[in-house]
């Protein structure tokens, strides 16, 4: 059996972290399907039904980014609090696992559970509006395409609060927003910086767009956005798991 990675122990662990927060999420879910319906009642009262799959669609990408980063920025607090430190800490399983759990059920989980949500919603409000007013919006579908689309942005944003929640103790939701925040104005000083390295009276007298430097940057920004920056933010959450864990003895 491996050492740090034991798919019995991740199923074990994850079932853990199941019955730690499945409260939470029943409760913020008959919160959100309340709103969902008098926002819905109304809608439909005013004669909305035309725009059927717009309001299901922004139900979705406002809950997955909403609920989904608010969610991530907190899930490893167990980790950071004095009082529940030592039982994370303690649990049998190695650091990769306990990061894995969380990061599955903040992406994969998070999101086959608000399709699933966000469907039976569906039905359920538009039975309510058929009853109410005699007509009905069409149902959201899982494979909705607007919502699929905006999905790597979710990783790519999922990534920064996970790294977050690893690496701040406290207020990890504000504190991640000012780190990035941070980062991108030093990153854009570097590349003005750079840009006038590179040859200032250039860009006064021609188009700087024609740089090669910015072609070649203008095609790795997506790669490194989509398919880098993730999976960066992910293994760095895990080295402060291993961190912490070696710094306690475990």
């Amino acid at each position: 059996m491996n050492d740090q990675l034991s798919l019995q122990r991740l199923l074990y662990v994850l079932r853990s972290d199941l019955m730690r927060t499945y409260r939470s999420v029943l409760l913020i879910s008959g919160t959100a399907a309340l709103v969902a319906l008098v926002v819905s009642l109304f809608g439909a009262y005013d004669g909305d039904v035309e725009q059927a799959p717009l309001f299901y669609r922004i139900f979705f990408i406002a809950a997955l980014f909403a609920w989904g980063t608010i969610a991530t920025s907190v899930c490893f607090n167990d980790l950071h609090g004095r009082g529940t430190n030592t039982a994370f800490l303690l649990l049998p399983a190695s650091a990769l696992e306990k990061t894995a759990s969380r990061l599955l059920l903040h992406t994969v989980g998070l999101i086959a559970y608000l399709l699933v949500l966000t469907t039976l919603l569906s039905f359920v409000l538009e039975g309510i509006n058929t009853l109410w007013i005699g007509e009905r919006r069409d149902f959201f579908s899982p494979l909705d395409g607007l919502g699929w689309s905006l999905l790597p942005h979710f990783l790519v944003t999922q990534g920064l609060f996970f790294l977050g929640a690893a690496w701040f103790r406290k207020v990890q939701f504000v504190k991640t927003i000012g780190a990035v925040i941070g980062i991108a104005i030093g990153l854009g000083l570097v590349g003005v910086a750079i840009a006038w390295i590179v040859g200032p009276m250039q860009c006064l007298n021609a188009n700087c767009y024609q740089f090669p430097f910015l072609d070649w940057l203008g095609h790795a920004a997506p790669i490194a956005y989509f398919y880098l920056l993730p999976p960066f933010c992910w293994f760095v959450a895990w080295l402060r798991v291993s961190e912490a864990q070696v710094s306690h003895g475990i």
